[in-house]
């Protein structure tokens, strides 16, 4: 079998974040990407400046950026990105405005062996996330501690 199983219309490429990220890159930087390759070889050709970027278009929410991209970036494995910045992942991923969909769609859905499938909506997420932060911060666990 040669063909895809499935190929997206030229409306959803158009209204993809792909299309919405090159798009920005194309004006910040005056460029004229116009293809997932043509955005691949600029971000190799142009890695601090691909990363930097790729955090704007995620409005990543932080303390600090710092003042650096990445550190080793042409050392795979080893390379940093912005490894001065200070950041909460989970308001990152949970804060709102940043999902399109509603709270009691599916955040994740998931099977275990021998377990019927099951989800849970961002709504219940985020209240997990929010009982799992109060449970760590009242025994104690504060920033620079190391969780496994």
């Amino acid at each position: 079998m040669n063909q895809p199983l499935w190929q997206p219309s030229p409306e959803r490429i158009a209204a993809s974040n792909l299309v919405r990220f090159m798009d920005q890159v194309n004006a910040r930087h005056g460029l004229d990407l116009r293809d997932y390759d043509g955005l691949w070889a600029w971000s190799v050709a142009e890695k601090e400046r691909f990363w930097s970027a790729l955090w704007d278009f995620c409005e990543v929410i932080a303390e600090t950026r710092g003042r650096r991209e990445a550190v080793d970036i042409d050392k795979l494995p080893g390379a940093r990105y912005f490894p001065d910045a200070r950041l909460n992942f989970a308001e990152n991923l949970l804060r709102p405005g940043r999902r399109s969909v509603p709270d009691e769609s599916p955040a994740m859905v998931y099977q275990g062996e021998g377990r019927e499938l099951a989800s849970m909506s961002w709504a219940e997420l985020e209240a997990a996330v929010s009982r799992l932060a109060q449970a760590l911060t009242e025994a104690g666990i504060g920033p620079g501690d190391r969780v496994a």
